[in-house]
């Protein structure tokens, strides 16, 4: 990675805002004892919206902004034990999130099923993070994990992806000129990574291969729907070639066009992927129909984040059969538990299960290896963009997590296992409030590069 790091940590501004400098007063243990039994009340809902820095990665809907967008949520009790979560980004999120500050305040964080009955209307990306921050203030309060809560872990290492995205290089001159960027990354050693450009396919080979060199994955997932399509598949025949040869039968690969590929390209494609060692083909096209067009006729194993992303799509996709693979999503399908329902419903289906990501910060990534833990039928490595994230730009206490083998262990703390540290969640607040972006926008980004850019189908 690139060095001087701190000095573009420092560069963002110091302090903590008063109005988030939330710190609850420790609870005695006979008191955190009995609030634990159930009479724990929900005093405070704190809602932060932050801004942290992104590389530009590609992606089927244009370049990633400058920085990605999160809320963070804090739960304070009566007893002083408070929880955190985090989720979805935007201005839309955060004003859901505070509709539901008269919902929580009085109530017990070992209730939070009860809060599910408003996600319909505030949604369940809102309620996800409430219902984390309650998960983690109940396993505070007694001292387990949140695995421990859900049942109890089905394994204690959870298997994640390297995620691959083409992309500019993070000093590229036209996107340092954005006014939305308001840190000192600049050019050369001043850079926000030290990726570089990958636009080719040996740029992308040695990506895969630096990924798995230090952070050991063994599963290798290309973000196409970016580039012409056969120099896609391309890529992925360089990544088998690179890895092929250090992992024996494997890497295990993945593809996922965002459904930016026609019906006619995902199958000339798709016969050509069959001599590859295909883990499955995502979302090469849009649509349930479309999805089990391609499939029938390629045979080759699907997935999805995209046709069947809740619970009311299933009963369609039981029809149209357009997959194998589902991704689950906490924030997607509403909370922990609801991934576990999924598992269930795949399992009968015959359906795998995998985890879907969007980018994230450490709560977050605590929060998909308990996922990970507590999911039996959750045997796919999981997806994460965690690793670009650069390092001393989480808001949690510490270093990054970091993967060993190409998993992570679940914490071994109380509750999700991660504390936030204050002075990163200030400065990630403040670069939101200065940066302007209230919401993801990846073809603005695409036009500072090429002015003419725009999703058409390929």
């Amino acid at each position: 990675m690139a060095p001087n790091r701190r000095e573009w940590m420092a560069s963002i501004g110091a302090g903590v805002l008063g109005s988030f400098a939330f710190i609850p007063s420790p609870a005695s243990a006979a008191d955190a004892a009995a609030k634990a039994t159930g009479a724990l009340k929900i005093t405070a809902l704190r809602v932060t919206p932050v801004a942290l820095p992104d590389p530009p990665i590609l992606a089927a809907s244009g370049c990633h902004g400058p920085y990605f967008l999160r809320n963070i949520v804090e739960v304070e009790t009566d007893a002083g034990i408070a929880g955190i979560g985090e989720t979805q980004g935007g201005e839309s999120v955060t004003r859901r999130l505070e509709e539901f500050r008269d919902i929580v305040i009085g109530e017990s964080p070992f209730a939070y099923r009860k809060f599910a009955a408003h996600a319909a209307k505030l949604g369940r990306g809102a309620y996800a993070g409430i219902e984390l921050a309650c998960l983690d203030a109940a396993g505070r309060a007694t001292g387990r994990r949140v695995c421990d809560l859900l049942g109890g872990p089905v394994r204690e290492k959870v298997e994640f992806a390297a995620y691959l995205f083409f992309r500019y290089a993070a000093d590229h001159p036209r996107l340092l000129e954005d006014a939305r960027m308001k840190d000192a990354r600049g050019r050369g050693d001043k850079a926000l990574d030290a990726w570089g450009e990958v636009r080719t396919t040996e740029a992308m080979a040695e990506l895969a291969w630096r990924f798995h060199e230090r952070w050991g994955f063994r599963s290798q997932k290309l973000k196409a729907g970016v580039l012409a399509p056969d120099l896609e598949l391309e890529a992925l025949r360089a990544i088998q070639a690179r890895l092929g040869a250090v992992l024996g039968p494997l890497p295990r690969l993945r593809i996922d066009p965002n459904g930016r590929w026609r019906v006619e390209t995902a199958l000339r494609i798709g016969e050509k992927l069959k001599s590859l060692p295909l883990e499955y083909y995502e979302d090469p096209v849009e649509g349930q129909e479309a999805m089990a067009e391609v499939r029938a006729k390629t045979g080759l194993p699907m997935s999805t984040n995209m046709c069947v992303t809740a619970f009311d799509h299933i009963a369609g996709a039981v029809k149209t059969k357009p997959i194998d693979v589902v991704l689950c999503d906490h924030h997607y399908w509403g909370g922990i538990p609801a991934c576990q329902a999924l598992g269930a419903i795949a399992e009968a289906l015959g359906w795998g299960v995998s985890q879907h990501s969007n980018n994230h910060a450490g709560i977050t990534m605590a929060a998909m290896v308990h996922v990970g833990a507590v999911v039996p039928q959750l045997t796919y490595a999981s997806d994460t963009h965690y690793p670009w994230l650069v390092e001393g730009a989480d808001i949690i206490a510490g270093a990054n997590l970091r993967f060993e083998g190409g998993s992570l262990a679940v914490p071994s703390g109380p509750g999700l296992g991660v504390q936030l540290d204050r002075d990163k969640l200030a400065r990630a607040h403040e670069v939101y409030e200065k940066c302007g972006m209230r919401r993801r926008d990846d073809a603005h980004t695409m036009r500072l590069v090429e002015p003419g850019w725009d999703r058409r189908p390929l």
